[in-house]
């Protein structure tokens, strides 16, 4: 009976999902494929370079995972478990690191700790080369997303499971160990693993700090060495090893994501934060925000210099630029992401949305390098889209698209199918009743993915160096350029006009933790 009221398929639908899907997954299968097809590339690689390649990058995502553990865990239960003052702009606070890009503050370290900084005398030759200075720099920049993870699961977390156990006489750690950590352990296993994929997959954060990782190599090989064919054979073996090593994170976040179930007994009054504990909150809110956006917003502002329209000039002609591309490619990610989510929940194609979410594995190094292996490896490609903006666009939507499928995927499960099957009732045809119905109850899921797409497409950086035309340039690039030459105060218009244009995205983010605060 409810074939007949569904009525057809949709069998466009399913092609238009699985060929957005197939090209998700286009740069990493040209990249293996290019690999296994690398002849004696294989045999030439160095084993102690690998290793240590392979020792740094693990290091570095077992440390940023931790960091960003320790810290957004913490204050995930100290706002969703306790009362106090303040509590909603703790909140935005502790959110708002994901306004900045790593590079960025991995840039300004380097300069304030380099030796015409200010803190040269404490920090001198402290934060580069160090993996552990890395790892802090992407630990607390990725913590808002451990954040965020952990205090939905906190805040749909059933608490008459915790007042059982009390019940029967278990004390506080008892309960947490017993009962608490069990049932946020999914949740746990996500944020962690989105951390550590974050760090694998980094490449700004790392080469500003001289940090030795399959992502920078990879860059760096591909930037440097003149013979193009042996440097992808190279890069391409690099890069199913990255693949390797990132692959376990990404099933366990897919895992972690698919197995967080909390239920949702009666609320229960938060307690109060005794004034210590107060102390402590804004301690933690300052450990945060200090070392990341403060210091990105602080030290643009103290490196502006008066005139200089030259600079503003070339920041004004990048950031039109990468508005452009940025919009162009949201857009594209919010409509592939709807198509596939739809599929996925409606036509009970569940498998969609992980393969869609395969970008959180692949760095921009390795999508830049599919890319250019998959536009070469055909003359009209070569002839038409090499060395266009049109490449560059894909790998951002490749990129980025998991952004966009969990907005859009978490907003079509609010939205029950019945509404479309009666709408169909009601005489309306497949698209009709998803163009009246669904899209409309879908209208703030679709913009909070356009405006996450948009931001990490502004912030992107190895991709964009890769990829775009001669002649052009992206904020994300003319900040890099600056940085390279540490000529810190050219590369403030840049970098202000990057935090403005990201605003809205950090803005969004915060106005819905207000809301559910």
């Amino acid at each position: 009976m409810r074939e007949q009221t569904v009525g057809p398929r949709l069998p466009l639908a399913r092609i238009l999902a699985g060929s957005a899907v197939a090209l998700i997954l286009a740069p990493a299968l040209a990249v293996v494929f290019r690999a296994f097809t690398a002849g004696d590339s294989w045999s030439q690689l160095d084993p102690d370079r690998l290793l240590k390649l392979l020792s740094t990058t693990l290091l570095l995502a077992g440390l940023a995972g931790s960091i960003a553990l320790l810290v957004g865990g913490t204050g995930a239960w100290l706002v969703t478990r306790r009362r106090f003052a303040g509590r909603s702009l703790a909140i935005g606070l502790l959110l708002s690191p994901l306004g900045v890009p790593p590079y960025l503050v991995a840039q300004y370290w380097v300069e304030v700790s380099g030796p015409t900084g200010p803190l040269q005398p404490w920090l001198g030759g402290l934060f580069f080369g160090h993996v552990g200075a890395a790892a802090l720099v992407i630990g607390l920049c990725t913590s808002p997303l451990f954040f965020g993870i952990l205090r939905a699961a906190l805040s749909r977390l059933d608490r008459r499971y915790e007042e059982a156990a009390s019940t029967l006489g278990a004390g506080p750690l008892r309960r947490l160990r017993k009962v608490i950590l069990p049932l946020l352990w999914p949740a746990l296993a996500a944020g962690f693993s989105l951390v550590a994929l974050y760090a694998c997959s980094d490449f700004g954060a790392v080469s500003a700090l001289g940090v030795p990782t399959f992502t920078r190599e990879i860059f760096f090989e591909l930037e440097l060495n003149f013979d193009r064919n042996k440097a992808t054979a190279a890069t391409s073996v690099l890069s199913c090893m990255l693949l390797l090593v990132a692959a376990p994170f990404f099933l366990i976040d897919r895992w972690g994501r698919g197995a967080a179930r909390f239920g949702g007994g009666e609320p229960t009054q938060d307690r109060p934060l005794s004034p210590l504990g107060q102390c402590g909150v804004w301690g933690l809110v300052a450990l945060v925000v200090a070392p990341t956006s403060g210091l990105v917003l602080a030290r643009t502002l103290m490196l502006m210099q008066p005139g200089r329209a030259r600079l503003w000039t070339k920041a004004f002609e990048a950031l039109w630029t990468t508005l452009l591309w940025a919009g162009t490619a949201a857009t594209l990610a919010v409509l592939m992401a709807t198509c596939i989510a739809w599929v996925a929940r409606r036509r009970r194609s569940a498998w969609l949305v992980p393969l869609g979410s395969i970008g959180f594995v692949l760095p921009g190094p390795v999508i830049a390098l599919g890319a250019l292996l998959l536009v070469t490896a055909v003359a009209w490609s070569r002839a038409h889209l090499y060395g266009t903006a049109a490449v560059l666009i894909g790998a951002w939507v490749v990129r980025s698209l998991p952004e966009a499928l969990q907005a859009v995927d978490s907003g079509l499960e609010q939205v029950p199918e019945r509404l479309e099957e009666a709408a169909r009732m009601l005489g309306r045809g497949p698209i009709g009743a998803v163009r009246e119905i669904t899209l409309p109850l879908l209208k703030q899921s679709l913009a909070v993915g356009w405006v996450f797409v948009f931001a990490a497409a502004m912030r992107e950086l190895p991709a964009a160096m890769l990829l775009k035309p001669l002649g052009t340039r992206t904020l994300s690039h003319e900040l890099w350029a600056y940085a390279q030459d540490s000529h810190y105060a050219d590369m403030a218009p840049s970098a202000l006009l990057l935090l403005l244009a990201t605003a809205p995205a950090t803005t969004l983010i915060l106005l819905r933790a207000g809301r559910h605060s």
